[in-house]
């Protein structure tokens, strides 16, 4: 009897701790965590809380590798689960936030047949920095009434927050507040940013839409949606890699979808060109490595030409829409750039072991080729 009311003691207190528990978590925010899966792969996960809903992009350990891009759910519990974008297949990460900066759980392998346990820490070592998330959702029906078409838009703008060098924290805010907008004006106030942005969309989608509607309310999908959501891909280092997920629907067949990519210097909070990179007249070479790299991932023999296998060109030269990881750097041809629609964004990595040749030896990246 009396270990009997022992044991129930003990439930009850231990009920009573997981109750006591419960982690808060803040209903926006970005977060840096570094951890490994089954204490051998080191990952980084760029995290992004929107409500009830998450985001991230996960870098991990590997020549070959860029970057891997998830989405999932979270509860009030701090459970979540993160896998590949609207498909029900590929990796999973599904877990729990034990603290406020510390989550743990399970990864699934892209095959699914690997299981194992994963630990990650909100972290921002030397090199890296603290980052605000800001969201806001927006809907307008085309006329004041039901069941009418109407406009749906989601922005999500990450920027520093307030740092010990103001003057640097605000050169990087405006940056990527200018990134987001695409106006070169110095604002670097994230909630009117959006705001902007939204109204061009409604205004736009009124002026275009309104009177089409009262004259053929029947003609097709009036519906209009404005996806704008900015991604923290790489946050070590003193770089800083980000990207803007696009997607846009006005009407067609589908929607168009892009990603622009920028780098900054940290140290500076100005954005990285190729020529920063690179030695002079490193063009003809990087082309090269582009093209074999795209002819490897597509199966297409070296020899054969890409126009020849659906591709709108046969030298793939490169672009200012990169990015750049631990492990290289990237390159993004969005819809249309080098291939038809039906083929999706081209993402070209090449690790930083295959352009020693063409790199700066005091550029901006040679701290990175010294740790391969």
């Amino acid at each position: 009897m009396v270990r009997t009311l022992v044991i129930q003691g003990i439930l009850v207190i231990t009920t009573s701790l997981s109750v006591l528990a419960q982690v808060y978590l803040p209903k926006k925010a970005y977060m840096h965590l570094v951890g490994r899966i089954d204490a051998d792969q080191e990952i980084t996960i760029n995290l992004v809380k929107l409500n009830d809903s998450l985001y991230a992009d996960l870098v991990y350990d590997g020549k070959r590798c860029n970057f891997s891009v998830l989405s999932g759910k979270i509860d009030p519990d701090g459970n979540f689960l993160l896998r590949y974008p609207f498909c029900d297949t590929g990796m999973v990460f599904e877990g729990r936030f034990i603290t406020r900066q510390s989550l743990s759980g399970n990864y699934t392998s892209v095959n699914g047949e690997i299981s194992q346990p994963f630990v990650l820490v909100e972290s921002y070592p030397q090199g890296s920095i603290p980052l605000l998330a800001y969201y806001n959702h927006f809907s307008l029906n085309l006329v004041d009434k039901p069941g009418s078409p109407k406009a749906e838009t989601s922005h999500c703008l990450i920027i520093p927050g307030e740092s010990s060098n103001p003057v640097l924290s605000d050169t990087l805010r405006i940056l990527m507040v200018s990134c987001f907008t695409r106006e070169s004006n110095r604002q670097k106030d994230p909630e009117k940013a959006i705001e902007s942005i939204q109204q061009r969309f409604i205004n736009n989608y009124i002026s275009s839409n309104e009177s089409l509607y009262k004259t053929m309310p029947g003609a097709g999908s009036l519906n209009w949606t404005l996806l704008k959501f900015m991604h923290i891909l790489y946050n070590d280092n003193n770089f800083l890699s980000y990207y803007i997920l696009n997607y846009a629907y006005t009407g067609g067949a589908h929607g168009m979808e892009t990603m622009e990519f920028t780098v900054a210097d940290t140290r500076t909070g100005k954005p990285l060109m190729l020529d920063d990179l690179f030695n002079p007249g490193y063009e003809k070479l990087l082309t090269i490595l582009l093209t074999q790299r795209l002819k490897e991932m597509a199966g297409i023999n070296q020899k054969e030409k890409l126009s020849d296998n659906g591709y709108f060109v046969d030298d793939v030269a490169p672009n200012t829409n990169f990015y750049i990881t631990g492990n290289g750097i990237g390159f993004v041809y969005n819809h249309y750039e080098i291939a038809p629609y039906v083929n999706g964004p081209s993402d070209i990595f090449l690790p930083f072991e295959s352009l020693k040749k063409i790199l700066l030896e005091s550029g901006s990246v040679s701290v990175l080729l010294s740790r391969q």
